[in-house]
């Protein structure tokens, strides 16, 4: 049965924390302790997780602004269970910042933390909902509002984040999906079925792997995959549904064909979204300027507005990593247009594209970039589309365009849908001086020159165009949004960090908390500033 955890607004007259020293009180006072309460953990809605409880009269359920708080910390601190439960007992800071004032009050088993755990991932699961993105969303909301922050402008980067599952070859990888397949068996069949799994069981995936001579892993991957295909064949009626057998039927369609006979697919086939470990399906591989990582991308925002006193963090959001940066702006940028006024985005070229210049005309939000993804002009002196002044309706449609000596063309849709084309007059292009370097050719039978143009190019004429003017000042503003990517991924090490979780729905949780400490580490540095130093006097003589 729900019930929500209001005894912490009511202290005792005496506790431990009043038998501090003067010095001792203070500094507790100035951390991120009582920020972290009064600024996470009072604003926290429990009811967001009553989903989860029976609303038939029962024992009620461990205070959830504990469990969540806890759950902060881990992310923020990155420690272990066992390591955080002792500070929950023993450590004063952390027990103040849970609004725990004496150490014989908010107890709970560390085993409540894994059942509560496992309830949000089968409710996220069952409905697609996460409820630690929904009270941390609704958290910030009334941070922004209490510090009243500017939220029209932001800025956006992504970073990858890796989950903690080995690197494995294409052999190990499909050795271990046969131990996999074997241990769901019951004691009859793996007897019964032994020689087919003998020579795969008898050591662990990878001193099956270590042993073998460089010329003899193709030889032993295609017997593999024929071995496979004949387990799939014999255990398909009992096990079809099982997670070991749909792992074992994913990987063979992954890695092998069948034609005449059970053959071996070229590495050159493989994608990223291939099973990359059968504990963790949705981890996907990307390599990303020479460096490779099996896991998520994390999208994170902030505010940047220069008359905010303080940035925070608005909204983070996890995907495999092969997702494109446009599809998790497209999300992004809905999630924050429904929660808060957002009038114009910073990103980096990666943002650039179709998808992503759709999503932000529909939200009527603007979207400045620090660059171009694509191929440059060929040749510096050549004229592009975003030399020429265009002219669009509210559409997007162009109806005028002038040239860069001045002359105007009549546009003309085409019979092919987004395409275009603009007449110039033939007297005026023959006696211009960029004639050569023009993108507009001159007709065969009649004296016009004539450029093509398509929907496509003109945004990204536009986007070159103000990169052109302002790509400078963009670069600067959204330059610090790096640092605050690499200060939620700093607890897990850093670039390329590698999580001490897996899963999508353990690492979407794990990475929003860990921003949302960061948000109570501003906050912190906000109320408490630190004391200016004072200049040292180097007239005085030296003793």
């Amino acid at each position: 049965m729900f019930r929500k955890n209001d005894q912490h607004r009511q202290q005792r007259m005496f506790t431990v924390v009043d038998q501090l020293s003067k010095s001792a009180k203070h500094k507790l006072d100035t951390s991120w302790a009582p920020v972290f309460y009064q600024e996470y953990f009072c604003r926290l809605d429990e009811s967001v997780f009553s989903v989860l409880y029976s609303t038939k009269k029962s024992r009620p359920n461990t205070p959830i602004n504990l469990l969540v708080a806890f759950e902060t910390l881990k992310s923020g601190f990155s420690i272990s269970d066992e390591k955080l439960y002792n500070h929950f007992l023993f450590d004063l800071q952390f027990r103040y910042a849970l609004g725990l004032h004496d150490f014989d009050e908010g107890h709970f088993e560390l085993r409540t933390i894994y059942n509560f755990r496992a309830a949000l991932a089968a409710y996220e699961a069952e409905h697609g909902v996460n409820l630690i993105r929904l009270a941390s969303e609704q958290i910030t909301d009334e941070q922004l509002k209490q510090f009243q922050m500017r939220t029209g402008l932001q800025r956006m980067d992504s970073t990858m984040v890796q989950s903690n599952i080995r690197k494995m070859s294409r052999l190990q990888l499909l050795v271990e999906i046969i131990h996999r397949f074997h241990r769901m068996l019951s004691e009859n069949e793996k007897k019964k079925h032994e020689e087919l799994f003998h020579s795969y069981i008898k050591q662990d995936s990878l001193h099956y792997c270590y042993k073998l001579e460089r010329d003899e892993v193709a030889g032993r991957v295609e017997n593999l995959g024929c071995d496979l295909a004949k387990m799939l064949e014999i255990f398909h009626g009992r096990y079809g549904a099982e997670k070991g057998y749909l792992d074992a039927k994913q990987v063979f369609r992954e890695h092998f064909c069948i034609k005449e006979s059970v053959s071996i697919k070229d590495k050159k086939e493989l994608n990223g979204r291939c099973l990359q470990s059968p504990d963790d399906a949705e981890a996907t591989f990307r390599t990303k300027s020479r460096e490779s990582s099996r896991g998520y991308v994390a999208n994170i925002t902030e505010t940047c507005d220069s008359k905010n006193e303080l940035q925070l963090i608005t909204t983070v959001s996890v995907a495999p990593n092969v997702t494109d940066d446009q599809e998790l702006l497209v999300g992004d940028v809905e999630n924050l247009s429904d929660r808060m006024e957002l009038e114009t985005l910073l990103s980096d070229a990666g943002y650039t594209g179709a998808v992503a210049a759709d999503a932000v005309t529909k939200h009527n939000v603007e979207l400045k970039v620090s660059g171009i993804k694509g191929r440059k002009k060929k040749y510096a002196n050549t004229l592009g589309l975003e030399d020429f002044r265009l002219s669009t309706d509210e559409s997007g449609e162009v109806k005028e365009i002038v040239c860069p000596q001045g002359f105007s063309g009549e546009v003309r849709p085409t019979k092919t849908e987004h395409r275009f084309t603009a007449g110039f007059d033939g007297s005026d292009c023959e006696v211009c001086p960029m004639k050569e370097d023009c993108p507009a050719k001159r007709l065969k039978k009649r004296n016009l020159f004539v450029l093509h143009f398509t929907t496509s190019d003109v945004r990204v004429a536009q986007q070159r165009m103000q990169v052109a003017e302002c790509g400078r000042k963009v670069l600067n503003k959204r330059a610090s949004v790096e640092s605050t990517v690499r200060s939620v991924i700093h607890p897990f090490g850093g670039h390329l960090c590698k999580m001490p979780v897996r899963g999508r729905h353990r690492i979407t949780n794990m990475t929003i908390l860990s921003a949302m400490m960061v948000n109570v580490h501003r906050i912190t540095r906000y109320l408490n500033p630190p004391e200016p130093i004072e200049p040292i006097n180097r007239d005085l003589a030296t003793i």
